[in-house]
């Protein structure tokens, strides 16, 4: 004759939990998406009116920087600037797409970092370098005359 032994009923618990939690943070993974990121927004055209920003000689080529700008719901509110080239200045919302906190031109990096939760874009198009935001940052269109940066900040 043999003895059946069977675990108690805490060990079977206890063991349940801990292959059920294990099974729960592998369904979750890191955080990080599969899923394809959104293309960079094209180069909107000017429209409404344009709001001179900054000088020209003030930003530097590779420079980024955030400037005061006129919403057209007439609220002030920053827009990142990034100048590639002696000819070009691009303009981005400075809103993130993951959770609408401020995006800052101030970074340990080459890019527009966001501090509340750590999304990253790229100053050449805005697409997301890291995320958890996974959208593009809104682009505005620049112009530049007379040796002046202006904006056509639009709704987004």
């Amino acid at each position: 004759m043999t003895d059946n032994v069977f675990p108690a009923r805490r060990t079977f618990m206890c063991a349940s939990a801990v292959l059920g939690s294990a099974a729960l943070l592998t369904a979750c993974g890191d955080g990080h998406s599969e899923a394809d990121t959104p293309e960079a927004s094209s180069v909107p055209k000017p429209t409404g009116q344009s709001q001179v920003v900054m000088k020209l000689a003030d930003l530097e080529v590779g420079a980024r920087t955030s400037v005061q700008a006129k919403h057209p719901s007439g609220k002030e509110i920053p827009v990142l600037l990034f100048r590639p080239d002696e000819k070009t200045v691009l303009a981005f919302s400075s809103v993130c797409t993951h959770q609408g906190c401020v995006v800052t031109a101030e970074s340990s990096q080459d890019d527009f970092f966001c501090a509340c939760h750590g999304s990253r874009f790229k100053p050449a198009d805005g697409t997301v370098l890291e995320g958890p935001a996974i959208a593009p940052l809104v682009r505005y269109a620049t112009e530049i005359k007379n040796d002046q940066i202006s904006v056509y900040v639009t709704e987004s």
